[in-house]
């Protein structure tokens, strides 16, 4: 049944991608269209999305009993960003773009959408908002760690990535919670209607692009079944490793192991296109890394 779940959910990204592939291909959207709009969900949407869940979902009476949770997502990125430094040494083309794109693809990975799937199909919605507020380091993670890759060593540079709308959606959305302001319902509402815009965007930019690189889809074979061993298995068999010695609630623990297992975000295509990393590569990373997941999570479950 779990493995059911997941292929259903693998289908509907895939169906998703198809709507953006399907308007490349008619010519609604060029290549210059999918620069803007990967800035435009970067700085404008995502923005909106994390102020509204941060606000929404995290109360300042739940600090002392759920700090470990995003601190543990946060902890998973930077884990898989300290480790992207020795396996990226193992990829077979090491220019500039593939290597920072494959080390970003270490840190970050799928935390919200399938592990959703995945908690829901095994323990109900009883563990759900344990994801949510794990949610809140994984993001403080994707925009700190999770850019250092393309900073390439500049430290100035990583700064300049780090100091981006969402970060300080991030900020101003924690000082909102923990200084007890409340969000009024009309701006709120804005918030999450034109926020939640960002999600099938960025599945729209992602098929456009990965139907835009298609002819390159299976020009870095080797290096792909690399990434899906590294991203896929050993990444999450080390962090496993970890968790089981750490005395974490059962619940706790069975979130965080469940998002450790997931594939390469689908955000990476636009955040390689907008900091400059490979998104042709990206493209083949989120396809193969989401289609193999479906075999991979299955098995790793068995050790849980």
């Amino acid at each position: 049944m779990l493995t059911v779940k997941i292929l259903i959910s693998i289908a509907e990204i895939f169906a998703s991608f198809s709507v953006g592939a399907l308007s490349r291909g008619l010519g609604y959207i060029g290549e210059k269209e999918l620069n803007s709009l990967s800035r435009l969900i970067i700085d404008i949407l995502f923005p909106m999305t994390i102020f509204a869940s941060i606000t929404s979902n995290f109360k300042p009476e739940q600090a002392a009993d759920l700090w470990i949770l995003p601190l543990l997502g946060f902890g998973l990125m930077g884990f898989g960003y300290l480790a992207g430094f020795l396996f990226r040494l193992g990829l077979r083309r090491k220019n500039r773009e593939r290597t920072v794109s494959f080390h970003h693809f270490c840190a970050v990975n799928n935390y919200v959408f399938l592990p959703l799937i995945v908690i829901t199909n095994l323990w109900g919605q009883e563990l759900i908002p344990l994801l949510f507020v794990m949610n809140i380091g994984s993001t403080i993670g994707v925009w700190t760690v999770g850019l250092l890759p393309f900073s390439s060593g500049d430290w100035k540079q990583a700064l300049k990535n780090i100091i981006t709308p969402c970060q300080g959606a991030i900020i101003l959305a924690l000082i909102f919670v923990f200084l007890g302001i409340p969000v009024p319902a009309p701006v709120m509402k804005i918030l999450k209607n034109i926020g939640s815009c960002s999600v099938p965007m960025m599945m729209i930019v992602i098929g456009a692009a990965i139907y835009g690189a298609r002819r390159a889809m299976f020009s870095a074979r080797q290096d792909v079944i690399y990434l899906i061993i590294v991203r896929l298995l050993i990444i999450p068999g080390m962090c496993i490793g970890i968790l089981k010695l750490l005395p974490l609630p059962i619940d706790v623990y069975r979130v965080v192991y469940v998002v450790a297992l997931m594939p390469v975000a689908a955000s990476a295509a636009v955040f390689t296109r907008r900091f400059d990393g490979d998104p042709d590569f990206a493209g083949q990373a989120i396809v193969s890394t989401t289609l193999a997941s479906a075999v991979t999570i299955p098995f790793m479950m068995l050790f849980i």
